[in-house]
């Protein structure tokens, strides 16, 4: 029996051929904000004059780290699978390695081609197409995956940058007394002050850091709706995954291009309306912001050309990244599809700061 997941496909690509779009989920009306915790409730009474409380310094001692579990690195339908991209616009195919040359290949920095089989240096990468890998670099999948949230009573966040933390808000980056974050680790936040037009949060025993170096996730969720639903925020750069009023997964992720209007993922109340297991994207044809990527994982499209998706070919999660669809690392794609996502699900994206 073909599934509703094939079928939705077949359909979406008769509408392509009959220059026709899909019709695209209403962005609903805006909800009403929700108060956002800016800490542990035992943290409250920390100011920019008082560093430090009893009952704040017991909640640190008790939670030193958020109450998650990692997903585990999966690459699933691309497991086992080369990619690489080349130095060059335009790469010569031949008919066997070290053989004649029967055609050029249209290539670049944003284009990913499936290696079939490799001998020595040359790559097969269409059949009965080789390629010299002179001038050949491979795809390094990330290795960072989301959390599952077991229980949440303050925000946590990612360090998106190496840095060192601070003694007091505002102050100067002291990484002998307070302490350094490396990219990717995790914290809670247990209390948060402002020093001028940014928020400085504290994030552990006389370690302060400023709002630019995380993405937070709040345990108070952006809107609410009824069963399972995915909330994008494109100013923190992150997705969580709620049941209702509960978060139960979050991670890093890679939104449109927000200097540019065109590729800005697009703020809205959307639906999963289309699914691809494993397939290629491309775009932009004649530009320089052209692409051209073989073997995508896990597509889920919500609003027409935006879809949550893995991808193989960065690592730059918690920054704007692609051309307007939700870039996730490969198991965290995975962990959406195999899990959360089914036909219908909302998603919901938006691009304020919460609270």
């Amino acid at each position: 029996m073909v599934s509703v997941r094939v079928f939705l496909l077949v359909v979406t690509v008769t509408l392509l051929l009959a220059d026709l779009a899909p019709v695209q989920a209403v962005p609903a009306d805006p909800v009403a904000p929700l108060a956002v915790a800016q800490g542990h409730p035992g943290c409250a009474g920390i100011t920019r004059d008082i560093l430090h409380t009893p009952e704040c310094d017991a909640v640190m001692a008790a939670q030193p780290y958020p109450d998650v579990t990692r997903i585990p690195y999966d690459l699933g339908v691309i497991a086992g699978k080369d990619f690489i991209y080349f130095d060059a616009d335009q790469v010569p195919l031949f008919d066997a390695p070290n053989g004649k040359i029967v055609e050029i290949f249209t290539a670049g920095r944003s284009s990913y081609v499936n290696v079939l089989q490799q001998s020595g240096n040359w790559a097969e990468i269409r059949p009965g197409r080789w390629a010299s890998l002179r001038n050949a670099h491979f795809a390094e999948p990330s290795t960072f995956t989301g959390v599952l949230i077991n229980r949440m009573e303050m925000p946590f966040a990612w360090a998106i940058y190496n840095h060192c933390t601070s003694l007091t808000p505002g102050g100067p980056p002291n990484c002998q007394q307070s302490g350094r974050f490396r990219r990717y680790d995790l914290m809670n936040i247990y209390a948060t002050v402002q020093v001028g037009e940014w928020d400085w949060h504290l994030v552990g025993p006389n370690r302060w850091t400023v709002q630019t170096n995380l993405s937070i996730v709040h345990p108070t969720p952006p809107a609410t709706f009824n069963w399972r639903w995915i909330a994008v925020s494109t100013y923190e750069q992150n997705l969580v995954a709620y049941e209702g009023t509960r978060p139960v997964m979050a991670t890093l992720v890679s939104t449109g291009d927000m200097d540019e209007e065109r590729w800005r993922t697009d703020a809205g109340v959307w639906k999963v309306e289309l699914f691809w297991e494993v397939g290629p994207m491309s775009g932009a044809a004649g530009s320089d912001d052209f692409y051209a990527l073989d073997q995508v994982p896990y597509h889920m499209y919500f609003n027409w050309r935006e879809a949550l998706h893995g991808v193989y070919w960065h690592d730059n999660f918690g920054f704007w990244w692609s051309h307007g669809c939700v870039n996730l690392t490969v198991s965290d794609a995975k962990w959406l599809w195999d899990n959360w996502v089914v036909m219908g699900t909302r998603v919901y994206v938006y691009d304020e700061k919460p609270g």
